[in-house]
């Protein structure tokens, strides 16, 4: 077979002659922005009770053990006694959660556990962080003899959240002893893999391996050591990329979704740091691919945690399992990127239907809380949620990040603009410019977003905000201090208003959200909203108790719900049914009426419902 890595010569000498691209934008730190009273900074403040609840010194059982020591806890059930090393992504809601809030309770579970990695690799000796005495002295220790154990590679994928949770440790909790441990640790994986020949790294990159590849990208452009960006580059799926950057969207039919998604991260983290335009190709067309082909009403994607066929979307719609929370945690980071190399709104706009239709909802009702791995999109389902210290899957660990990253979202900023993003009450600080913008709305109970300025002085600047895909735009208005402005809106863009703002400046501004219908990809089914919002049908808990909604780590398909809706009894329409069909309703907030075949039927943002059955799309029969 001939070897797939032939290119990487090649690739080291382009990065000499291509140049470093310039950000458009930078997103304002999560750590300069406050989150206001809104449903997301409930989400934020019940996962912090949760990161709170959990013993860094179970978390840290197993990679304590790795290093020779004696654990000083037992582990958590669940994933966790499998070596799943979700300790990564904890380190990682640490230190979001901290930059989010300045809650001094999360820095200190951080950096016990920093300085306890620190110990782990001054015991072993060689820089390596290890989830389990088998990883350290058994896998890696055969790849360090350039022997490749297929059977399991699982090691890389929990390494990635090893080192991303360092590094965000390092780069946003502000701790500089994260710093040294992650360059070691760096340095040992330069070593470990230094004996891997070229076919062995094509069999290795086969499987699902994370991606570290945005890690060691990251560490490239803070240090500029070129074996760090030689590391980055081996940890790819070659045939992936070189389709991808050709506009060749076949390859993504069936695989694994994120096993690819994370992966995009780093492609494209690789070319912000060395202007080698086919990773940012790949990474560009792979988004619009998964957003146009593969991403259902509430921004999710793929059924089975693989990517749709075409022709089969709507017969994957009607599965029991929906997509992956994790997907769209890693579609956020990958549109965020995008958004600041070339802002657009249309990634504004899918970040606001993946945070408002998904990740909102990935959290689970109180007091209980839980993370849900799968949102089913099979009308009559329902979600699970993950016990507190029995399960911690996969998107236990991501959901865990979710709600400490919301901040990060809201705004960005160039040399002299502000652009916002997202409608979400919430205060921000530019330190550059020393103002203060203080974000106020009911959102998206009405569209009405005031913007009020705080400054110490006069600041000339352009205010951009977002004017959504969704809106119509000969409603949208515009006002400074009261005064209307002459506003030549268009939906799917960013309005500009540029002036020299003063302190107690307020910038009002009106998207009207309005009721909506959207077709599923294969035309077989309706879903409806509020302006971006997903409207779903409550549909009670019939057949269920309240433990079918939870799940732990030990069950068969732990993540899936089993109790069928017979499809017949669910909400449907007729095949001509419009949007005209929804009608403004009562109780809830936002609460509308939809004329279904079978009756009214209540309507409610999809954000609300809770431990019951519901559709979020209607059959069209």
């Amino acid at each position: 077979m001939k070897p797939v890595w032939n290119v990487v010569a090649a690739l080291a000498v382009a990065t000499a002659s291509a140049e470093v691209p310039d950000l458009a934008l930078r997103a304002i730190p999560v750590g300069d922005v406050r989150l206001l009273d809104s449903p997301f900074h409930d989400a934020q403040n019940r996962d912090l009770d949760y990161i709170l609840t959990l013993e860094p010194d179970r978390l840290l059982s197993g990679m304590r053990a790795a290093a020779r020591l004696e654990p000083k806890a037992a582990l958590y059930g669940g994933w966790e006694k499998n070596g799943s090393g979700i300790v990564g992504h904890y380190l990682s809601a640490c230190a979001w959660m901290y930059a989010a809030t300045g809650d001094k309770r999360v820095k200190e579970k951080m950096d016990y556990i920093v300085s306890e990695m620190a110990a782990y690799q001054k015991n072993r000796g060689d820089g390596g962080l290890y989830a389990s005495p088998w990883e350290a002295d058994r896998w890696y220790a055969a790849l360090g003899r350039g022997e490749l154990r297929l059977s399991n590679v699982v090691p890389w994928y929990v390494g990635h959240k090893t080192l991303a949770g360092v590094r965000d440790a390092w780069l946003t909790g502000g701790n500089q002893q994260a710093k040294e441990v992650l360059l070691r640790y760096a340095d040992w994986c330069v070593q470990i893999t230094s004996k891997l020949t070229d076919q062995q790294w094509a069999d290795l990159t086969s499987k699902e391996f994370g991606a570290p590849n945005e890690v060691f990208a990251d560490l490239y452009a803070e240090t500029g050591k070129p074996e760090y960006l030689a590391l980055a580059k081996r940890f790819r799926k070659e045939p992936m990329v070189a389709a991808l950057a050709e506009n060749n969207f076949s390859v993504l039919n069936g695989k694994h979704a994120n096993t690819e998604i994370p992966l995009f991260v780093g492609y494209e983290r690789i070319y912000e740091a060395t202007g080698e335009e086919r990773w940012h190709k790949a990474a560009a067309n792979f988004w619009d691919a998964v957003i146009t082909k593969q991403t259902f009403s509430f921004g999710g994607n793929s059924i089975w945690e693989a990517f749709i066929n075409p022709g089969e979307y709507d017969k994957k719609l009607a599965d029991i399992c929906g997509p992956e929370t994790c997907n769209t945690y890693n579609m956020l980071k990958l549109t965020r990127q995008l958004h600041e190399l070339r802002p657009q709104a249309r990634y504004a706009d899918y970040m606001e239907r993946a945070l408002y239709n998904h990740i909102i909802t990935s959290l689970g009702p109180a007091p209980d809380n839980g993370f849900a791995y799968y949102t089913p999109t099979r009308p009559g389902h329902y979600k699970r949620y993950s016990q507190p210290f029995d399960a911690f899957w996969c998107c236990v660990g991501s959901g865990m990040e979710n709600h400490g990253r919301y901040g990060s979202y809201i705004y960005s900023a160039s040399e002299d603009r502000l652009w916002v993003n997202l409608f979400m009450p919430s205060q921000m600080r530019w330190k550059e410019k020393d103002i203060e913008i203080r974000q106020t709305t009911a959102f998206p109970e009405d569209g009405i977003i005031s913007l009020a300025v705080k400054a110490g002085k006069s600041v000339d600047f352009t205010l951009s905000i977002r004017c959504p895909g969704w809106v119509d735009a000969t409603k949208v208005k515009l006002r400074v201090n009261g005064k209307s402005l002459d506003v030549k809106a268009e939906a799917g863009s960013y309005l500009d208003v540029k002036r020299i703002w003063q302190s107690g400046d307020v910038l009002q501004a009106y998207f009207p959200p309005e009721p909506r219908m959207e077709k599923s990809a294969g035309g077989g089914y309706a879903s409806f909203y509020h302006g971006p919002i997903l409207l779903a049908a409550p549909l009670g808990d019939v057949g269920l108790v309240k433990q079918d909604f939870y799940a732990d780590g030990s069950e068969p398909f732990i993540q899936l719900g089993r109790k069928e809706m017979d499809q017949s009894k669910v909400p449907s329409l007729p095949i001509g049914a419009s949007v005209r069909m929804l009608e403004k309703g009562k109780g809830r907030k936002l609460g509308y009426t939809l004329k279904t075949t079978q009756g009214g039927q209540a309507l409610v943002p999809f954000y609300q419902i809770g431990l019951e059955r519901y559709s979020v799309y209607f059959p069209l029969r």
